[in-house]
């Protein structure tokens, strides 16, 4: 596409301030059919959203502030404040406050501001005495220390010694009523208002206090909604974060009725608020982002006069890295708010940060069909030149040839926004170096706190380890010498993982290595001197040039190390920096101490620690449990579910190297994701951790099960029912029989906790919540310019093969044949959409997360035989013609091939069991079916081919 298409909104002057940038450009560059992402691009929320940084950089550079400007929060925010005028409906002009907020002193002779005091008595942690006495004695007529006052009389009132203590220092009921009176009437609320608010930040958790302020459905002051938002509330429910959203409009407060001028939240705390919401949107449902903005876009087009061309906007906020997200939603919420931009006379225009907004989302979008079409047209030497195809590509301008993110970085320049190091960085990594040589396109999280140099971009905008030592050994500079950012990069290059043979992938899609290209023409002897180092090598290389590896060079070395004792090496040479990294290998836990180490640094020690298997495994995984505790406590973080689910591997090894029994096994892994989930919740990457778990435990019993199998080949005294596991395949042989197998189900008693069966009901209810949960979102989902497919690949319910895969395969292991029907009409019923089929049939190839032919073949061989066996079969094909999917229905020979290739010769030893059950259960002979049903049992004759 031509740029001056691109550039169709500007008037072709040049504004060195700032560059509009057309809604229908980028409608046109990026939201058409040939343009859908259809690998369903999940990046991690630890760059700042779009629509925020948009928020921030949307206003003309050029503004000068009015007298009455207001300075704008900076409430988690990076760099310079913007101090732009704002003009409002509302007759009554923001205060700006000059004086300093009013603080009371604490005890340890720090003053704290009010706000602190009420956050500190409703959180309730260790040490809040103090800060309750404080508050008790004080007779100021803030409102945040009332509602403290109103909060701690309910408290003291249940009679306890501390509680009898408090009443003393309290004011009384008729000066608590007194001063109740005299707020309410200095700012004009409600009789009972007051009253509400502490009852709404009084209910026992987060989510409840939401629940409250939505039913109480008036406006509440800013301290109120400062506290339900404040970066550590537990907030999770989506069904609650949509209402929110939902009453979140043009004054930003909870209604629209009985307005009150005292409670309006003007814009510096709209944005505030707006930032709190977006972080824990991004930690719960990301894609209600796309809501979020769209209230955003009308309370902006409600709350500026017609003609204003001086706007506020909020510092962008750095959001939490958890939850991995469609790139597409953060590009929709910009799509939103470049929308809403145009309805604007003049129309709001982009700034650098805009530019750099913009630019940090499409680097994290996959390729597009033109990006790919460049990918494949590169040389396989080094500078990677476009080589062309045909005639087609001999005519094409170079700029088309560029990556959606360059070019949006030269329209910035062309805009009059020069670059800064950051942004020829981002350049390397999404195609074209500075020079305007090309480089190797790289999906990349831009945007986060740690700066990449252009070295280091060079380093990791490369196909394999070799060009990656060859990058590392130019300098940029003559004289410069790499320092631990480089060699970060190249520690990552050599630790990735080859490329499949069979993969068709593109450099730069994944985090993946590319076989090296031999020039012809090379000899031996200098192909070998051009080889990159080992990571040995090159770890000397470093301390030989007095370098300690620190920051995310020695996160890439102690998560890649291949055994503790490295790890430790690794650490104690860091420790020289940062004494408070010894805390991770002290004898004593050190909370403190432990709280300033980096989290990413955390994250893969306590991976190393869990993943030991040998005869210090239990103890590892101990200390790896007590590390934990002690760094996260009952803090929601981030990095929870990531942390504890490498405990949760580890959990999983054979009992025997545990030192306990399978039942003590059963109930520590239940307890560890039960910990997950009630910190920040189990994502589907602990869904898929936890169904392993299962499959390992049941895998270990499968051998002794086989071995008694065989001993009890010919011999009429040992029945089926005495055999291991038979808890799990007790119904197995009535699935053919609903009515048997429903009475059967009635029958069944509550399983034992500890017990195989229990831990099934609890996959079965985590499966459940999951499906619940995203049809939470759906009711409020607000996604119509994404594409079916990126909507289908976003869902954090079981829909992807890869998780479906996973669930599908422990079902049939653990005897749920019923279950495994069910979740298979559940995904045809899901993917089965028209608009999501067409899209479908138009593709070439299916991309992964689609492709459910491993899914199917995992059906037909663990369940189809339990199930009724043709019949089922029938069913199945069936649904999957009428619903119009592109998928197979795999033949015997198929399911043969995927048996056969399996990594575990399990799945084949519960195919044999399963047969056994059958014929057990009709009154067979058993030694007819021990090869797995191929040496004449009927069932299994389909298996054969």
């Amino acid at each position: 596409m031509k740029r001056n298409v691109l550039q169709g909104g500007m008037d072709g002057q040049r504004k060195a301030a700032a560059c509009a940038w057309p809604d229908a450009m980028w409608k046109e560059r990026h939201i058409t059919t040939s343009d859908r992402l259809y690998d369903g691009t999940r990046i991690s929320a630890d760059q700042s959203t779009g629509w925020a940084q948009f928020l921030q950089a949307a206003s003309p550079s050029a503004a000068s502030p009015a007298p009455t400007a207001t300075a704008l929060s900076d409430h988690g925010s990076r760099g310079k404040q913007n101090h732009l005028s704002m003009k409002k409906k509302s007759k009554r002009n923001p205060v700006v406050r000059k004086n300093p907020r009013p603080t009371l002193q604490h005890p340890n002779g720090r003053e704290y501001n009010h706000m602190r005091f009420l956050t500190t008595i409703l959180e309730r942690g260790k040490n809040c005495e103090p800060w309750e006495i404080v508050v008790a004695r004080s007779r100021d007529t803030s409102l945040p220390i009332v509602m403290a006052q109103l909060i701690l009389h309910k408290r003291a009132a249940k009679g306890t010694t501390a509680g009898d203590h408090l009443l003393e220092l309290l004011p009384s009921e008729s000066a608590m009523k007194q001063t109740i009176e005299y707020l309410s009437k200095k700012r004009k609320l409600g009789k009972d208002a007051i009253r509400s608010y502490a009852h709404i930040l009084s209910a026992k958790d987060d989510d409840e206090r939401c629940q409250r302020l939505l039913e109480f459905g008036d406006q509440v002051p800013i301290h109120v909604l400062v506290f339900i938002l404040r970066p550590t509330s537990a907030l999770r429910d989506t069904s609650t974060l949509r209402d929110l959203i939902e009453l979140y409009k043009i004054k930003g407060t909870l209604s629209l009725n009985k307005p009150g001028p005292c409670l309006y939240v003007w814009s510096s705390h709209y944005f505030k608020i707006s930032s709190l919401l977006a972080e824990h949107l991004a930690r719960s449902e990301p894609r209600l982002l796309v809501n979020l903005a769209g209230a955003v876009s009308s309370h902006l087009k409600d709350y500026v006069e017609p003609g204003s061309s001086q706007k506020m906007y909020p510092q962008a906020s750095l959001l939490p890295k958890q939850s991995l997200v469609a790139n597409t939603y953060f590009w929709e919420c910009q799509r939103i708010l470049l929308t809403m931009s145009e309805t604007f006379e003049p129309p709001l225009q982009v700034t650098g940060e805009g530019f750099r907004a913009i630019r940090n989302t499409l680097a994290g979008m996959p390729k597009n069909e033109a990006e790919k079409h460049s990918a494949l047209l590169h040389a396989p030497s080094w500078p990677p030149y476009l080589t062309p195809g045909d005639g087609m590509d001999e005519i094409t301008d170079p700029e088309a040839n560029w990556s959606r993110t360059v070019e949006a970085g030269m329209l910035m320049q062309e805009a009059g926004f020069a670059k800064f190091e950051a942004d020829d960085s981002l350049d390397i990594l999404t195609g074209m170096a500075p020079n305007g040589t090309p480089t190797i396109q790289q999906r990349t999280l831009a945007g986060s706190h740690r700066s990449i140099s252009t070295w280091e971009a060079s380093i990791r905008a490369t196909r394999d380890a070799y060009e990656a030592w060859g990058r590392f050994n130019d300098a940029p500079n003559k004289g410069a010498v790499p320092g631990v950012s480089e060699y970060a990069a190249m520690f990552e290059k050599l630790m990735l993982r080859e490329v499949g043979p069979t993969s068709k992938l593109l450099p730069g899609d994944k985090a993946q290595n590319f076989p090296a290209y031999r020039a012809a023409n090379l000899a031996d002897i200098e192909w070998a001197k051009s080889q990159p180092p080992s990571v040995e090598e090159l770890y000397n290389q470093m301390r030989q040039a007095d370098i300690i590896p620190s920051g995310h060079c020695l996160f890439i070395l102690v998560a890649n190390a291949p055994d503790l004792g490295t790890a430790h090496r690794y650490l104690e040479l860091a420790a020289e920096l940062d004494p408070d990294i010894a805390s991770l290998m002290a004898p004593e836990i050190d909370r403190s101490a432990l709280r300033r180490v980096g989290m990413g640094l955390f994250s893969a020690y306590i991976g190393m620690l869990a993943r030991r298997d040998d005869s210090s495994g239990w103890e590892n995984l101990q200390r790896a449990i007590a590390l934990t505790e002690a760094r996260l406590g009952d803090k929601s973080t981030r990095w929870a579910s990531l942390i504890w689910g490498s405990i949760l591997k580890g959990a999983s090894r054979h009992h025997s190297a545990l030192q306990m029994s399978q039942s003590d096994q059963v109930e520590l892994i239940m307890a560890i994701a039960k910990r997950i989930d009630r910190g920040h919740g189990l994502t589907l990457a602990n869904f898929a951790e936890l169904n392993r778990s299962l499959r390992k435990l049941i895998r270990y019993d499968l051998r002794a099960l086989m071995d008694d199998v065989q001993r009890s080949e010919g011999s009429a005294s040992t029945s089926w029912s005495e055999l291991p596991l038979r808890s799990l395949y007790d119904a197995a042989g009535y699935s053919g029989d609903s009515t048997r197998s429903a009475k059967a189900h009635d029958q069944q008693a509550s399983p034992m906790p500890g017990t195989l069966k229990f831990f099934v009901e609890y996959i079965k209810d985590v499966f459940g919540r999951f499906v619940r949960r995203e049809r939470s979102y759906q009711m409020a989902a607000r996604d119509n310019y994404i594409s079916p497919l990126d909507r289908m690949l976003s869902r954090n319910d079981v829909v992807r093969s890869e998780h479906a895969l996973e669930y599908m395969t422990t079902l049939g292991y653990a005897g749920e044949y019923e279950e495994m029907r069910k979740l298979l009409l559940f995904l045809i019923r899901e993917w089965g959409q028209p608009e999501l089929v067409q899209d479908l049939v138009a593709l070439d190839e299916l991309p992964a997360s689609a492709d459910f032919s491993e899914v199917l073949c995992v059906f037909r061989l663990l369940g189809e035989q339990m199930l009724g066996g043709a019949r089922v079969a029938e069913e199945m094909q069936d649904a999957v013609a009428a619903s119009g999917l592109p998928w197979t229905w795999p033949d015997a020979r198929e399911v043969q091939a995927y048996m056969q290739m399996g990594r575990h010769d399990s799945i084949r030893q519960v195919q044999s069991v399963l047969a056994r059950v059958r014929a057990s259960k009709r009154g067979s002979q058993g030694k007819t079916i021990l090869g797995g049903g191929r040496d004449g049992d009927g069932d299994g004759d389909w298996l054969g081919g």
